[in-house]
C-alpha cells in the first residue's frame, strides 16, 4: 500500500509513459489499468474505409490519434507535467532538431518535471502522452515526435540517469537508489542453428524483435551490474505473441500478471523499498 507514497521518479515509454503520467497524477494503478481496459478498443478503433485509404498501412498510418487525445484530456484535462505529484521522465523520439541547429538530426527527447534549465514542467501531460506513444505505422506523429520507443524501449536506464544528472548538482548516492523495473512481457523467441548463412529475406522476419528486444535485455544487464540487489525486475513470460493493438488478448494480458509469481518481487520490496 505504501508502494506509490514512497516512490519519487516515475518513468515510462509509449503506452508505459501514459502509465507513468497517470500513477504521478494520483491515480491508483487499478484505475490506470481500467483506464485501459475500457479504452483500448477506442484507442485502436479502425474501419474499412480507413484501411482502403490508408492502403493497410502503406501510405497512411493504421489509426488516428483523435481518440486517444480526447481519452487522455478526459484523464489529465489541462494538467502539466509541473503539476504532477510525483518526477517522471517520459522519453520520445524528435524526429528533427530543426533547420536552426548547426547540425541537424534526429536525437532522444525525454520529457521530464524536474527542476533545472531543460525541464519540460510547461508541457501538457496529454501532449506529451501522445508524443511518447505515437508508435511508427500505427499512429501519426505528434508535433515531430514518435514513439519513444524506437529508442528506448526499456527506459530503466533514463531513469537511473536522470537521478543521478549532476547539472542539478550533487546527484543521489547509488547506494540511496532503488528501482523497480516493470515490463510489459516477454516472448519467447530464438533463431536456431550455430553458422547462419542468411541474407536480407530471411533475417527479416527476426532483426526488428532482435534490435527491440536485445536493447530491453541490454539495459537490464546494465542496471542489475550498476545497482546490483537494489535493482529488480518483473517481466513475465508471454505464451503467444501479442500484436501491439490487438485489443482481444486484453483479459489474457491481466490473467498472466495475475498468474506470475510475485513472492520474490514482495520480499525485495519489503526489503528494499517500504
Amino acid at each position: 500500500p505504501n508502494l506509490m507514497r514512497d516512490t519519487d521518479l516515475i518513468v515510462g515509454t509509449s503506452t508505459g509513459g501514459i502509465q507513468a503520467l497517470g500513477l504521478a497524477a494520483g491515480y491508483s494503478p487499478l484505475h490506470v489499468r481500467e483506464m485501459y481496459v475500457e479504452s483500448a478498443k477506442d484507442i485502436f478503433a479502425d474501419s474499412l474505409l480507413d484501411d482502403i485509404k490508408n492502403l493497410w498501412k502503406v501510405i497512411g498510418a493504421d489509426y488516428g490519434t483523435e481518440n486517444m487525445r480526447e481519452i487522455l484530456k478526459f484523464q489529465f484535462g489541462d494538467k502539466q507535467l509541473k503539476d504532477l505529484e510525483k518526477k517522471v521522465a517520459i522519453p520520445s523520439f524528435d524526429l528533427d532538431s530543426g533547420p536552426d541547429r548547426k547540425f541537424r538530426t534526429w536525437k532522444l527527447k525525454v520529457f521530464h518535471n524536474f527542476e533545472c534549465p531543460d525541464g519540460d514542467g510547461e508541457e501538457f501531460c496529454v501532449d506529451v502522452g501522445l508524443r511518447t506513444s505515437a508508435a511508427p505505422i500505427f499512429f501519426p506523429t505528434v508535433d515531430g515526435y514518435c514513439d519513444g520507443g524506437v529508442v528506448a524501449n526499456n527506459p530503466a536506464l533514463i531513469g537511473l540517469a536522470q537521478s543521478l544528472d549532476v547539472r542539478r548538482g550533487p546527484g543521489m548516492p547509488l547506494t540511496q537508489i532503488n528501482m523497480l523495473s516493470l515490463g510489459a512481457g516477454r516472448s519467447a523467441r530464438w533463431v536456431e542453428g550455430d553458422n547462419l548463412d542468411w541474407g536480407a529475406m530471411r533475417w527479416a522476419p527476426h532483426i526488428l524483435y532482435m534490435l527491440l528486444e536485445g536493447g530491453i535485455s541490454m539495459i537490464d544487464f546494465q542496471c542489475q551490474q550498476i545497482l546490483g540487489e537494489n535493482y529488480h525486475r518483473v517481466n513475465p513470460i508471454l505464451p503467444e505473441k501479442i500484436g501491439l493493438d490487438d485489443c482481444s488478448k486484453t483479459p489474457e494480458i491481466i490473467e498472466i500478471a495475475n498468474e506470475e509469481d510475485l513472492k520474490p518481487s514482495l520480499k525485495w520490496l519489503e526489503e528494499h523499498w517500504v
